[in-house]
């Protein structure tokens, strides 16, 4: 190519460069899937399937009475859950990264040593009471409501990544006290699936008789977030939130009856009854067929993304632990324990495309997770020759031409091909392709190799 040509060629790209530089940031624009593709995860049911049962009914019975001995499994412990796994491990963390407050400076040593001596990990455990938290709360890495971020100039690693947050446990749910800080302001409780420290007021102890009357109904899921649940005095005891479960007491076609636990005035648990709608509560299990599954997903759709549901709200492993719990599903609280829930199928051999080849011609719409380093996701079908997946999603990757990391904030629950954002791909940015790091599939709702073996 003569001197001519390459300058013709520097000017094009140029000028390319520019305009791609003065065009619309992309926080003023909307990814096109969100527009394009419908954001109704109905839209992807056949009629000639939609009510086929995608477990039989012996088998998701099965399910649904081992969710329920894992919701009461802290009730019946003898000492610490085996699911609480290093109890501790945000002062470790703390003291071997720098980490930031919440004024964005750096913790200092003597703020990281009063957090430690607060928790009083030396002493762990010191309690051991049966309990049940009477308001909805986070479960805290440390006894303190503040938020601890990594370098919060890294993309990612900030606002709203709050790292001492580990996720919310829902009013009513049964829990073991097995710690209390030094000032005894937080208690520390371990449920099932979520451990950590709660403010000291948001938990009562429950005694043995209690648990027993509670454990003797049978589960209801409730079905709706916000939803104010009062007592039969008309006063105000917590709010609803989807995939909930309390204790089922009796329902009509109209109402369900539910049994609560509220502190009373010397903050001791007290058993009353709470009636609400009865399409508000499932009684669990709820049949598990694709209908189903898609009607509890619409009600999900556009919620925003809440990392740990600091905020009432939820990221992508709550979206779908919330999702399948109302089918008696027990899914565990974060993406990586999630995916190694049932059949498994690596897929980080492949490239991008042989993937999602694989997961058009393997995937089981709305029975598939697919899953990448700190996400995961479920596939809900094929629209116009893509796989398409239903998650909760922060952002997507973006790379300057300079190589400078940054993000593409959506910021909500999605459907999306594995592709989002593909339209603003140029020089001067790419957008990342979840496909080039997606890791596996997995079928939850098909046993892992081991359990078929055993």
């Amino acid at each position: 190519m003569g001197k001519e040509g390459i300058i013709k060629h520097l000017l094009v790209a140029g000028i390319i460069l520019l305009l791609s530089a003065c065009s619309l940031p992309l926080s003023a624009r909307t990814p096109q899937d969100l527009q394009r593709i419908p954001q109704n995860p109905q839209a992807f049911v056949g009629e000639h399937d939609s009510d086929q049962p995608l477990l039989s009914a012996l088998e998701q019975q099965r399910q649904a009475e081992a969710y329920r001995h894992r919701y009461y499994l802290p009730w019946q412990s003898d000492g610490p859950l085996s699911t609480t796994q290093d109890p501790f491990w945000a002062i470790d963390w703390m003291n071997s990264h720098t980490v930031f407050a919440a004024n964005l400076r750096p913790l200092d040593t003597d703020q990281r040593q009063a957090l430690a001596d607060l928790a009083r990990p030396q002493d762990y455990p010191s309690l051991h009471q049966p309990a049940t938290m009477v308001r909805s709360c986070s479960a805290r890495a440390l006894p303190t409501s503040s938020p601890l971020f990594d370098d919060p100039q890294r993309p990612g690693a900030g606002f709203p990544f709050d790292q001492l947050q580990h996720a919310i446990l829902p009013a009513n749910t049964p829990v073991l006290i097995t710690h209390q800080s030094a000032d005894q302001a937080w208690t520390f409780v371990e449920s099932a699936a979520v451990y950590g420290w709660v403010p000291s007021d948001a938990v009562v102890s429950v005694n043995e008789a209690q648990a027993r009357e509670i454990e003797a109904l049978p589960l209801g899921c409730l079905l709706e977030d916000g939803l104010g649940i009062f007592d039969r005095d008309n006063r105000w005891c917590f709010a609803s939130r989807h995939g909930a479960l309390l204790p089922l007491v009796e329902r009509s076609a109209d109402s369900a009856t539910l049994r609560i636990v509220v502190a009373d005035e010397n903050h001791r648990a007290m058993l009353c009854d709470a009636t609400l709608p009865a399409s508000a509560v499932a009684s669990l299990p709820l049949p598990l067929t694709k209908a189903h599954l898609a009607q509890r997903a619409a009600t999900m759709m556009g919620q925003p993304y809440d990392w740990g549901e600091q905020f009432g709200g939820r990221d992508c492993s709550a979206t779908l632990r919330d999702l399948f719990a109302p089918f008696g599903l027990w899914l565990p609280r974060n993406s990586s324990q999630q995916a190694k829930v049932g059949e498994v199928l690596p897929l980080s051999h492949l490239s991008p495309q042989q993937c999602e080849q694989m997961i058009l011609e393997q995937g089981i719409p709305l029975a598939t997770f697919i899953s990448l380093p700190g996400h995961i996701m479920l596939y809900v079908g094929q629209y116009e020759g893509r796989a398409i997946v239903l998650h909760t999603l922060w952002g997507l990757k973006t790379t300057s031409l300079f190589g400078t990391e940054g993000r593409w904030l959506v910021g909500k629950t999605v459907l999306t091909t594995l592709q989002p954002g593909l339209e603003q791909n140029n020089l001067w940015q790419s957008i990342g392709d979840l496909r080039s790091r997606i890791t596996q599939m997995s079928f939850p709702l098909q046993p892992a190799q081991s359990e078929q073996e055993d």
